[in-house]
């Protein structure tokens, strides 16, 4: 049981939801005085009762005519009960068919129904709306719910109005307040004395007051200078509670309905969601991929498109998997619940098509060409078990990976708990990751890179056979798409398949064989390079003097000697190490004694060289550092 609950009402324009709130609180729930004149609600209202067991509850109220539904979404988004206000004088209309389906859309399970304006009715016709009503009802949620005749004018019936919703606001179990921080907006204003001032229902975790909050998906931060709680001062909230929250450093225009109050670093705004749908069966046409959708989630809507997963249309009546890309970004979560509104009115309802859960509210990019797949992962991104929905949310990252925030967020737990759920799959292999690890991977993801990876060194292999091995970064960007450096690492621990030495890696049976520097030929190459001395050869004119029966033999012995220190080599040309070694030091002691040397002098020292090798030396020595270039002359660098 919860010490606070939310009450909300719903139901058809002018069947008493207002003033039954009234009645009940003494508060009037109509604020503006375009509905004071107009005697219909258009914006939400807000009241407080305290029921006999002490529970208090807030209510929400809602408007009842058709062109303000995108309202009362907004106000029905986190109640626990709703109180479905029929009047006994004109029975079930278009909107409460309509109020009726979307609280069910949107997963409210506990509620009764108050059959209003009992006073304009005699007992026989009051009986019959009775017996009318709980026909309506059967088959929903609603089905065992108490209907309580009630007059806002008499009084009449309000007792057991009130000791019903106490005994169904006791069976309300209490929010988890270990879940990330939100709070959708339902209203933001400017309060003298505080400035700016948000409410809206907490729908996950705690804040406090001098928190730093964020409001997404602008992406403004702000402190909190003070909370309300259900209309009395707080110095905390959590999940379940009418919340109005005083924000220093924010003008209102910042926090418009629909925005999102969370934590910095928790949630991020999203422009498409992966999701399971229910298509309402009064429509009269299948719900086609492609459509175009009105979409209301929390306090927020928008425009957006369906693309249907494995089917080319939903029939009515039935339900399936889709992708819902919007036209403006979001805060969304793992079980959140939304309403589809069309724009063609129904007959004898309004425009409301269906709704659903949000499975992944960040998935990857669709792939072209699986309209017709449903993907692996998503239904059992629909299970009851915390556990398997991180899997599943791991499995649908694909190479991308989850982070300990992101699979908080997608199974709709409390970081804690979505840790150790990570732990778990850690140890029983499902998942794969480091210890301590900024993100983790589905199994199948790190075999999928470890095959790429494997693919990867082949190319690399051919493309340069006389290579021992590849740093992984460059294994990384042999890939099609270079994946995370810590994935491949994961993909390449461990594996009979690789070889590594050092940084490198390979693949053991395309590694070249260790070269053999004493044999004949590896001589041979040393003494025509020795007896060269400065006057270097190039791989070819070594080639072509020395006339080798097998060119990829003499390739990868020449690479050998360079590797081993035995040939100097300098872009293409081949020096004998120790003439090179004699020139620097006789540079040396010329700039210790010069200074400085110029091309021309560098050429005398070195025995009247041709440029051809002059420059390559030279090069040579400042890359080395040895020599500074400083315009066309060379100085010694300071440490040589």
């Amino acid at each position: 049981m919860s010490g606070k609950v939310i009450v909300g009402t719903a139901g058809h324009i002018d069947h008493g939801k207002s003033a039954l709130v009234r009645a009940l609180t003494g508060t009037d729930p109509d604020r503006l005085k375009e509905e004071k004149e107009r005697g219909i609600t258009i914006e939400l209202g807000f009241a407080r009762l305290s029921l006999p067991s002490g529970i208090l509850a807030g209510i929400v109220d809602v408007p009842g005519h058709e062109r303000f539904v995108r309202t009362m979404v907004a106000g029905a988004a986190g109640i626990d009960i709703v109180m479905l206000v029929i009047a006994a004088d004109e029975g079930v209309m278009p909107q409460t068919r309509e109020h009726l389906d979307i609280c069910r859309l949107l997963a409210i399970r506990g509620g009764l129904v108050a059959l209003t304006k009992r006073d304009k009715v005699d007992p026989d016709w009051a009986a019959l709306q009775e017996e009318e009503v709980r026909s309506f009802v059967r088959g929903t949620f609603l089905e065992d719910a108490p209907i309580v005749p009630v007059s806002s004018v008499t009084g009449e019936g309000l007792p057991r109005l009130v000791s019903e919703l106490d005994r169904i606001a006791s069976a309300v179990p209490g929010k988890d307040p270990s879940l990330f921080f939100r709070l959708p907006v339902d209203r933001s204003f400017t309060m003298k004395g505080f400035g700016t001032v948000v409410t809206g229902t907490v729908v996950g975790g705690t804040v406090r007051s001098g928190d730093e909050v964020q409001v997404l998906p602008g992406g403004e931060s702000a402190k909190v200078r003070g909370l309300q709680v259900h209309g009395g001062p707080a110095a905390h909230s959590t999940a379940g509670t009418r919340t109005a929250v005083n924000l220093q450093g924010l003008e209102k225009e910042s926090v418009p309905r629909g925005a999102v109050l969370c934590h910095p670093g928790t949630f991020a705004p999203t422009k498409a969601v992966d999701a399971f749908l229910e298509y309402l069966p009064l429509v009269p046409k299948p719900l086609r991929s492609r459509a175009r959708v009105s979409f209301h989630a929390g306090t927020f809507s928008c425009l957006g498109r369906v693309f249907l997963y494995g089917t080319a249309g939903i029939p009515p009546g039935g339900s399936g998997y889709a992708r819902i890309e919007l036209e403006e970004e979001h805060i969304l979560g793992g079980g959140d619940r939304f309403i589809l509104r069309g724009f063609a009115p129904l007959e004898n309802f309004g425009y409301t098509i269906g709704g659903g859960a949000v499975l992944s509210p960040c998935p990857p990019p669709r792939r072209k060409g699986t309209a017709n797949e449903i993907p692996e992962a998503l239904p059992r991104l629909r299970s009851s078990v915390p556990e398997e929905r991180i899997l599943a949310a791991a499995e649908e990252a694909g190479r991308v990976g989850l982070g300990k925030t992101e699979a908080a967020v997608i199974a709709g737990t409390g970081p804690e708990a979505a840790e150790a759920g990570i732990e778990r799959l850690l140890s029983a292999g499902g998942l794969r990751g480091n210890a301590g690890g900024r993100r983790f991977w589905h199994t199948k993801a790190v075999e999928q890179a470890a095959a790429e990876g494997i693919r990867a060194l082949s190319l690399l292999h051919d493309r340069f056979p006389d290579r021992e091995g590849f740093p992984r970064e460059e294994v990384a960007a042999a890939f099609p798409v270079p994946p995370d450096m810590e994935l491949l690492a994961l993909a390449f621990s461990g594996r009979k398949e690789l070889g590594k030495a050092g940084e490198l890696h390979f693949l053991p049976e395309r590694r070249p064989r260790s070269v053999d520097l004493s044999s004949p030929l590896a001589k041979a190459i040393a003494d025509k390079v020795r007896g060269a001395g400065l006057s270097a050869l190039s791989k070819t004119e070594l080639a072509d003097s020395l006339r080798p029966p097998d060119r990829k033999e003499f390739e990868k012995t020449l690479e050998g000697l360079v590797k081993a220190g035995k040939v100097l080599r300098v872009k293409d040309l081949h020096f004998d190490p120790d003439a090179v070694s004699r020139l620097r030091d006789q540079l040396v002691a010329f700039l210790e004694k010069r200074k400085e040397i110029t091309v021309p002098e560098f050429k005398e020292l070195g025995g009247g060289l041709s440029r051809k090798y002059i420059i390559p030396l030279m090069e040579h020595f400042d890359l080395a550092k040895v020599t500074l270039r400083i315009g066309d002359k060379r100085i010694l660098r300071k440490g040589t």
